[in-house]
């Protein structure tokens, strides 16, 4: 049988069917599918959201033979890609809307926030609170992000944009958490528009998605399953599942939220 779509957004559905994609990337897990100029994540474990397409199982994408510029097309609840066929169950087509809510602080909320921070802190190897010093690259990076943390800016934010390693850098990680946290508490700075502009040029693809989803407040659901869990339910669990991301993508995220909350 075919691997199932468990979760994919109407409006992806409408458009791959007019113009199809390509694939971008081919990873361990999760392929990357080019849609208009939108990077669209596949994979298990990528969580609900708006540019992602959830399935219902693992799936070896490297035993499909699937290489960059390979064909995506959809037809009748079906996606091909290359030789690999998924279907795309009724039930998975979802309309993903923006989340709008914000929140106001309170003594409980800040004391939430705290201990996330020492969740950061005590959890993870290596995070803005606690890395070992005598590490010169990790010490160039830290120190970089936390010139933006203390005074964050356009010129600050610039400095570590694509700053570190992997498909989404460490720098892209801080910057994607400090826009979340402002959206959430209803905050705005006139220079985040441009922020996500230069990212188009200065940064990987999958960063530039990210960072202008969450801008957009396209969050995954993890994003929204975290958010509510500190700021009604006081509960800091729900922020594991973002912290597990990649080597640095986690603390990296929920570093940048702490400070955009407390901006």
């Amino acid at each position: 049988m075919n691997p199932k779509i468990l979760g994919i957004d109407r409006e992806i559905i409408e458009s791959l069917k007019v113009n199809g994609a390509e694939v971008q990337g081919v990873y361990t897990s999760t392929i990357h599918l080019l849609l208009n100029d939108l990077l669209i994540t596949v994979g298990h474990k990528v969580g609900y959201g708006k540019h992602h397409l959830v399935t219902d199982q693992a799936i070896d994408f490297y035993a499909y033979d699937l290489a960059v510029k390979t064909k995506v097309t959809y037809e009748n609840h079906t996606i091909k890609i290359g030789s690999l066929v998924l279907d795309v169950l009724e039930e998975g087509i979802r309309s993903y809307q923006p989340y709008l809510k914000t929140y106001r602080f309170n003594t409980d909320t800040l004391k939430t926030i705290s201990r996330l921070k020492n969740m950061v802190k005590d959890r993870h190897h290596y995070n803005v609170f606690s890395f070992p010093k005598d590490n010169p690259w990790l010490s160039y990076q830290f120190e970089k992000i936390d010139i933006f943390l203390h005074a964050p800016g356009l010129p600050s934010a610039l400095s570590i944009m694509g700053l570190g390693m992997g498909l989404t850098p460490l720098g892209d990680d801080i910057l994607t958490g400090f826009i979340l946290g402002l959206n959430t508490v209803n905050k705005t700075l006139p220079w985040i528009e441009m922020l996500i502009k230069e990212a188009k040029h200065k940064t990987s693809r999958l960063s530039y998605q990210n960072l202008n989803d969450t801008y957009q407040r396209f969050y995954p659901d993890m994003f929204i399953q975290m958010i509510e869990g500190l700021l009604i339910e006081n509960d800091i669990e729900k922020a594991t599942a973002i912290l597990k991301l990649g080597a640095s993508s986690g603390a990296g995220i929920l570093t940048g939220f702490i400070y955009g909350l407390m901006s």
